[in-house]
């Protein structure tokens, strides 16, 4: 049965933070929402270790709401299950702030982002969701500046503000792609629908991204400005996801978007080219990468393969 708000909750915004096997970090993600929304629910993707779940233990005396996955199945599905659990139990839920386990909100974010989005609407643009200005290692997510509005390219899921009547009528997370891609496919069919994406500014989020290895040229660290490069590069079975649903999404939406679908895929090639050349492992990245591209060819989703 749908509930009510508690008290003070203007606006009416709900946080939903997926989580797999986090650490102690996860209650500092979620201290840093606690005070801006009126409701947080972490969604375990079915954690096994004892260090989860002394973080899930510490998030529900923070006052949050557990949504337990009895087996890992993704971060599309740990979305859905927090965004089905909020809509439903919460009559006057008015947006909903998609958030990882790696990504710190920045005091006044929540406002913010609904500032930035009502400015948008006054404007007459029709907005999809709204997402900061920066993120922590990544480029610019900025296009174009229309008045006082920032208009967005294609922004990370995490840190997300998205009303529900724009989750109800672009529909789900698609599960099928499990990890990689989750926001991809969401922000295609946003603008399929004539939605852009607004960027709060003046924000930005805290966000961890994967591991990174020295470049080196001959045995010698490669500098810029003289600071040694590094090549960001995910854990090998991330290898599979990556090249499976970048072929996936490219077959779903390349005919609509086919400079974005060339530009992924390109883009997926270099990336390639640059870990598999300089990156310790590099065999079982290749396995992965081979099996993501069969996959992906053959229109399978889901789980990555036990072998």
């Amino acid at each position: 049965m749908s509930g009510a708000l508690g008290p003070g909750a203007t606006p009416a915004v709900a946080a939903v933070v997926t989580a797999f096997d986090p650490g102690p970090s996860l209650t500092t993600v979620v201290a840093s929402v606690l005070g801006q929304v009126a409701v947080v629910v972490v969604v375990d993707d079915g954690s096994t270790s004892a260090a989860a779940e002394q973080a899930l233990d510490a998030c529900a005396a923070l006052g949050c709401t557990l949504i337990r996955h009895g087996a890992n199945r993704g971060v599309a599905a740990a979305l859905n299950s927090g965004v089905a659990q909020v809509i439903s139990a919460h009559d006057e839920l008015m947006d909903v702030l998609t958030l990882d386990q790696d990504s710190v909100v920045p005091a006044g974010y929540v406002r913010a982002a609904l500032a930035a989005r009502e400015s948008a609407q006054r404007a007459g643009l029709h907005v999809a969701m709204v997402a900061p200005e920066h993120v922590a290692g990544l480029p610019s997510r900025l296009r174009s500046e229309r008045g006082d509005t920032l208009v967005g390219d294609e922004p990370i899921q995490s840190g997300l503000l998205v009303a529900v009547d724009v989750l109800r009528s672009v529909g789900p997370f698609d599960e099928s792609l499990f990890i990689d891609g989750v926001d991809s496919d969401f922000y295609l069919r946003c603008l399929d629908a004539g939605r852009l994406v607004v960027l709060a500014r003046g924000t930005a989020l805290g966000h961890r991204l994967g591991g990174g290895h020295p470049v080196r040229f001959l045995g010698r660290p490669l500098l810029l400005r003289g600071v040694p490069l590094q090549l960001t590069h995910a854990r090998p079975f991330r290898y599979y996801f990556l090249s499976r649903n970048r072929i996936a999404l490219a077959r779903a939406h390349g005919r609509r978007h086919p400079r974005w679908a060339a530009g992924q895929l390109l883009g997926l090639a270099r990336h390639l080219v640059l870990v598999l050349a300089l990156v310790p492992g590099r065999g079982e990245r290749a396995r992965w990468v081979l099996r993501g591209i069969r996959d992906g060819l053959r229109g399978v989703g889901g789980p990555a393969p036990r072998t």
